[in-house]
């Protein structure tokens, strides 16, 4: 039993030393692995240790590089067009010598026209064109030439020649009239609706041309070129009643002598129904408005012609 104990006694002694003995040489080891080290293999292993270590070829990649990989390459800025040179100003059109004129009037329309073709936009030559048509009968010539006129030359609509060439067209043949009466509704400006009303109301037209002209001067396009004064005339034409307060109102504000004809036969007495003596006022209640409308025209009229240059002075 002593035997026994002794030799159990004995082990964990040879245990430790073999223990120590390891650890002695693991020691040595590595002091020997230290003391025999490449320096330059150390320094790179460091190195390399404390680097960011790459990711591997199996990694997902981030959101960031998601985004940036999936996003359209940007389209490169369109390049600048060369600006555009300035169109030159154009030069005004040529016009006829007094003497080319005046020569070419003595001749006739025939050496007119040959003028005109080589000064196609001189409103001198197509206005005495048109005239000397006119002159020679040649009516629906002379139209052509004026709406010609008119188009590069829109004052001369209100040249008093032409005017009355357009109107006695407008008394002609119904061919020729419906000619004159397109070239009043659509190429004179507001001068052309005002050449309807006068053929409406002036006593030398026909039914016929009155009736047209008429008709003309009620279509949209005719009453947006008209000048107000023309629409309130014609406004009070067309009644059948006495006027209201609002339209009176109205005719204060815009009308001229037109209104007037209209404004002072309502308030002059008139033969009543039934009677052939006896006279009545048609539209007697407005009878104070009425008389108050025609003063504000006739004050206007008076205002705007002592507003005007004397005739002599505008001439020079």
């Amino acid at each position: 039993m002593s035997h026994v104990g002794e030799s159990g006694l004995g082990r964990p002694k040879t245990a430790a030393t073999l223990a120590a003995l390891g650890l002695l040489a693991a020691t040595g080891l590595v002091c020997g692995a230290v003391a025999l080290r490449d320096p330059t293999v150390v320094t790179a292993l460091e190195r390399d240790a404390g680097a960011s270590p790459a990711p591997s070829p199996a990694a997902a990649p981030s959101s960031s590089v998601r985004e940036s990989s999936s996003a359209p390459a940007p389209e490169p800025a369109p390049a600048l067009a060369p600006a555009e040179p300035e169109a030159p100003a154009k030069a005004p059109p040529a016009r006829a010598q007094a003497a080319e004129l005046e020569s070419a009037q003595a001749a006739g329309s025939a050496a007119l026209g040959s003028l005109a073709q080589r000064y196609p936009e001189d409103p001198a030559v197509l206005r005495a064109l048109a005239v000397a048509q006119a002159r020679e009968k040649a009516m629906a010539a002379a139209l052509l030439t004026a709406q010609r006129l008119f188009e590069f030359a829109p004052e001369e609509a209100g040249n008093d020649e032409l005017k009355q060439i357009i109107l006695r067209a407008a008394n002609g043949t119904p061919d020729l009239a419906l000619t004159a009466f397109d070239l009043m509704a659509k190429h004179m400006g507001s001068r052309g609706p005002d050449l309807l009303y006068e053929v409406v109301t002036a006593p030398k037209f026909g039914d016929w041309p009155r009736d047209h002209a008429s008709t003309r001067l009620i279509e949209s396009s005719v009453r947006q070129l008209a000048s107000p004064a023309l629409l309130v005339a014609d406004d009070l034409r067309r009644l059948t009643d006495c006027p209201t307060k609002a339209m009176l109102a109205r005719v204060r504000e815009e009308g001229d002598i037109r209104a007037l004809h209209y404004i002072k036969a309502l308030g002059t007495p008139q033969p009543c129904r039934g009677h052939r003596t006896r006279k009545c006022l048609r539209c007697g209640p407005l009878q104070k408005e009425l008389r108050a409308t025609a003063s504000a025209i006739e004050k206007r009229r008076n205002d705007k012609a002592a507003a005007a240059p004397p005739a002599a002075s505008a001439a020079r």
